[in-house]
């Protein structure tokens, strides 16, 4: 590596590569740049709706993750029997998906992202994606009543003219997914950065409609036989519990009134959201922020 990133051979286990052509990999963490969990959501969507096999590759967690900070879970396997699963990064190769697939899911790593980039570097040289996908969700003034908006950049310039796309021109604190999006770069592989803006008053809440979103603009890039019913459905559950919520709160139900006056009309189009360039997104702190000061003007009003 010319990095220094050193080899991450030894942290990835290929236990039994599959037969792939060219496939499409995407890749979601959680933590950091998986707000509302939207990203790693539509990733356990996709592993299963077609990951009908058992992971074939991992990296394993112990020189990236503070296990104070992502701990180890127990769990009881089929025949009852007590195990610890550790915090790991996995890929699973989708099956009936129309075309070879491989999803990576883990958490965001604490300690030496360099290494773990070699980790993954070995892992795409084992399979040679054709294209990699990363996916990711942030905190934003979209209210949950309308579409889930999806920003996408790609790091090649034939892929920004297909997609109508733009690079990366964020400045800031990077994640994850900005560091391995910009690690793609380097190395020539192709690469495309999707974002979901989820609602940054739902904190800590699973976003069915941030993950929908999601799949539709990987749809929309590449083509595969996706059932969005079970998404539908959670989506459906999710949006009575929000209005329930409401009901009872009318500071927060204003307080989305005033986002709906200030966001753009829902789209007449019937089709998915395309991701769209490279437009800056505001900082959560700002937002949380915002909403303060709604509330604070609010109780003078009152």
């Amino acid at each position: 590596m010319t990095d220094g990133a050193g080899s991450g051979a030894a942290d990835l286990r290929i236990d039994d590569l599959p037969a792939l052509s060219s496939p499409l990999l995407i890749m979601a963490w959680e933590g950091w740049n998986d707000a509302g969990e939207a990203a790693s959501t539509a990733v356990q969507f996709l592993t299963r709706q077609f990951g009908s096999n058992e992971p074939f590759a991992e990296i394993d967690g112990e020189e990236f993750y503070d296990f104070t900070e992502t701990r180890p879970l127990a769990k009881y396997d089929d025949s009852g029997e007590r195990r610890i699963e550790w915090p790991k990064t996995e890929f699973v190769q989708l099956t009936g998906a129309g075309r070879d697939v491989v999803v990576g899911l883990g958490t965001e790593p604490h300690h030496r992202w360099k290494r773990y980039l070699g980790a993954m570097t070995e892992l795409m040289e084992a399979i040679s994606p054709s294209l990699v996908i990363s996916l990711g969700a942030v905190a934003s003034s979209t209210p949950h009543t309308r579409p889930v908006p999806v920003s996408g950049s790609a790091n090649r310039e034939d892929l920004q003219q297909r997609y109508g796309m733009f690079p990366s021109r964020f400045e800031g604190p990077s994640g994850i997914v900005g560091v391995f999006h910009d690690h793609c770069r380097q190395r020539q592989v192709g690469g495309i950065s999707l974002w979901a803006q989820v609602p940054h008053y739902l904190p800590g809440i699973r976003n069915p409609k941030g993950a929908q979103a999601l799949v539709q603009a990987i749809e929309a890039i590449e083509r595969m036989n996706v059932d969005e019913a079970p998404l539908d459905r959670a989506i459906a559950n999710f949006e009575e519990q929000l209005e329930g919520a409401l009901r009872e709160n009318e500071q927060l139900r204003a307080y989305v009134e005033h986002l709906e006056q200030s966001a753009p009309g829902p789209s007449a189009s019937s089709a998915p959201p395309a991701p769209s360039g490279g437009a800056e997104l505001p900082a959560a702190e700002d937002l949380i922020s915002d909403l303060e000061s709604f509330l604070r003007k609010r109780g003078t009003e009152d």
